[in-house]
C-alpha cells in the first residue's frame, strides 16, 4: 500500500516551489510597459512603480516564510491521517451479490478525496461467481453506485461497450431502445516528466527568505501590528477625550502620569494633566495661560515658538550663551513661573524676537540617504549643511553674534565624535564579548 506521508524535505521543497510561483507571478505584474499617466513624469513613475514592486515582494516573501512552517506541517498531518484512515478503516460486512445472493468479500480498497468533504476509503466487492454488476461500499457504510447514462430521445439506459488498447480508450453507448449510438474516445497519455526549471535555484535564493532573513520580517511584523494597536487605543483615547471635552469645553483634568506637556515638554507626575482644545498641558503651564504669562495657542503652534532646546538644535547655543544673551536683551523670553513663583521654564516667541530669530521652517534638519554595501541608509543633518549660513540668515541679527564654523572645522568636529562613538560602540561590544564567555562557563 502506497503511503501518502512523506520526508519533510519534499514539503519544504514543494512550499519553496509555490513560493517561487507565486512571487514570479507578482514580478510579471510590474514588468513590461504600461501606460504612463499624462503629465506624469517617465522618471519618477519608473522609481514609484520599482519601490511599490519591491514592497509587493518583501510581502509575498515574507508572508510565504511566516505560513511555511504551519502549511507542511498541516499537509504532514493531512498525509499522516490518511494513512491512519487506509490502514484503519474496516469494510462493512453482510454485503450480498445482487444477482445470486452469495456474500461478497473486499478485494481492493483505495482512499477516496472529495472537495469539502471528509476523507473515505472505497472498498471493491468481488462476487466468487463472477456475477456483474460489482458492488463498492465506503468505509462509513454509504454505497458507492454509478449512475446510468441514459439515451436523450427515450430515457432508456444505455448498452456499453468499451475497447481499450491502452493507448486509447473507445466507449460506445447505444440505446436498446431506439438504436441511437454515443461514442466517447479518450487517449492515454502518460505522465510528462517534471520540465526543467534553470532559473530555479537562483529564484529560490531570491525568493525563499533565510530564517535569519524570515525573523527580521516577523519582528517587523511584530513591530508594526504593535504600532498599529497602539494607534487605535490613542485614536479611541482621543474619541472619548472629545466627546469628554463637550460636556468640558473649558477643560478638564487627565489623571495620571507619563503624559508630555505641549509646551515645556516635562512629563506629568501624579497630579495629572490638564486637557482642552489646545492639546494636553502640565499644570504649571495650564496655570501660566490662565495667568496670561503666555497664550493657549502655544500648545498647537510649536513654530510659532522656540525652546531652548530648539535654539542648541538650530544654532547650537548653549544654556550659559542663552542666559548671556536674555540678559544683554538680545533675546527676549517668555517666562513661565512655577505657580507664579520663580522659573519654570522659559520660551522665545518669533513675534517677541522678530528681527533676531528666524522662521523656524528655515532651520529644520534634513534628510538624506546614501547607498553602503548595497544598502540605503538614512540619516539627519542641520539644516547648515545644505545652504551657506550668511547667505541663508541674512537680515536677521542673530548672525551678527554667532561664528559660522568653517567647513575643515566641522569636519574635524565629526570626525572626532565619529571616533569617541566608535571607540565607545568597540566597548559595549568588548563587555557583551565578555559577558558571552562568563555565560558558556
Amino acid at each position: 500500500m502506497a503511503k501518502h506521508l512523506k520526508d519533510h524535505l519534499y514539503y519544504s521543497d514543494l512550499y519553496d516551489r509555490f513560493t517561487v510561483e507565486k512571487c514570479r507571478r507578482t514580478e510579471k505584474l510590474f514588468d513590461g510597459d504600461d501606460d504612463i499617466p499624462e503629465g506624469t513624469d517617465k522618471e519618477d513613475h519608473g522609481r514609484v512603480k520599482a519601490g511599490v514592486k519591491k514592497f509587493m515582494l518583501y510581502m509575498d516573501k515574507g508572508e510565504r516564510y511566516a505560513n511555511k512552517s504551519k502549511t507542511i506541517h498541516e499537509w504532514m498531518d493531512a498525509d499522516r491521517n490518511r494513512d491512519d484512515l487506509l490502514e484503519n478503516a474496516k469494510a462493512p460486512e453482510g454485503i450480498r451479490c445482487l444477482t445470486c445472493r452469495n456474500l461478497v468479500k473486499p478485494t481492493f480498497s483505495q482512499l477516496w478525496m472529495e472537495m469539502d468533504k471528509p476523507d473515505r476509503v472505497l472498498f471493491m466487492y468481488e462476487c466468487p461467481n463472477k456475477c456483474l454488476p460489482m458492488r463498492s461500499f465506503f468505509s462509513d457504510g454509504e454505497e458507492w453506485r454509478v449512475k446510468p447514462h441514459l439515451c436523450p430521445r427515450c430515457d432508456v439506459a444505455y448498452e456499453e461497450k468499451v475497447e481499450d488498447d491502452k493507448k486509447k480508450c473507445v466507449i460506445t453507448r447505444t440505446c436498446p431502445k431506439c438504436g441511437h449510438v454515443e461514442v466517447d474516445e479518450h487517449e492515454w497519455s502518460t505522465p510528462k516528466e517534471e520540465e526543467f526549471d534553470p532559473k530555479f535555484a537562483t529564484d529560490r535564493d531570491r525568493f525563499c527568505m533565510t530564517d535569519e532573513e524570515g525573523r527580521e520580517y516577523e519582528q517587523s511584523k511584530y513591530n508594526m501590528e504593535q504600532l498599529g494597536k497602539l494607534g487605535e487605543e490613542f485614536k479611541k483615547k482621543e474619541e472619548e477625550r472629545a466627546e469628554k471635552l463637550k460636556a468640558n469645553p473649558k477643560g478638564f483634568i487627565l489623571e495620571g502620569r507619563g503624559r508630555n506637556c505641549a509646551i515645556c515638554g516635562e512629563s506629568s507626575q501624579d497630579d495629572g494633566s490638564w486637557y482642552d482644545e489646545y492639546g494636553v498641558k502640565c499644570l504649571v503651564c495650564q496655570k501660566a495661560i490662565d495667568e496670561g504669562e503666555i497664550p493657549a495657542s502655544l500648545a498647537k503652534d510649536k513654530d510659532s515658538w522656540y525652546s531652548k532646546w530648539d535654539l542648541d538644535r538650530a544654532f547650537n547655543l548653549k544654556t550659559q550663551t542663552i542666559r548671556k544673551w536674555v540678559k544683554d536683551g538680545l533675546l527676549k523670553p517668555r517666562t513661565i513661573s512655577h505657580y507664579g513663583k520663580g522659573i519654570h521654564c522659559e520660551i522665545f516667541l518669533l513675534e517677541d524676537n522678530k528681527d533676531f530669530l528666524p522662521p523656524k521652517d528655515m532651520v529644520k534638519s534634513q534628510s538624506t540617504s546614501e547607498v553602503k554595501d548595497g544598502k540605503t541608509w538614512h540619516s539627519m543633518h542641520p539644516w547648515h549643511h545644505f545652504v551657506d549660513p550668511l547667505v541663508h540668515l541674512k537680515g536677521y541679527k542673530i548672525l551678527e553674534h554667532m561664528r559660522v564654523v568653517p567647513p575643515e572645522e566641522m569636519a574635524a568636529r565629526e570626525a572626532e565624535d565619529k571616533r569617541k562613538w566608535e571607540e565607545k560602540r568597540a566597548r559595549r561590544e568588548s563587555k557583551k564579548q565578555v559577558r558571552r564567555k562568563r555565560s558558556k562557563k
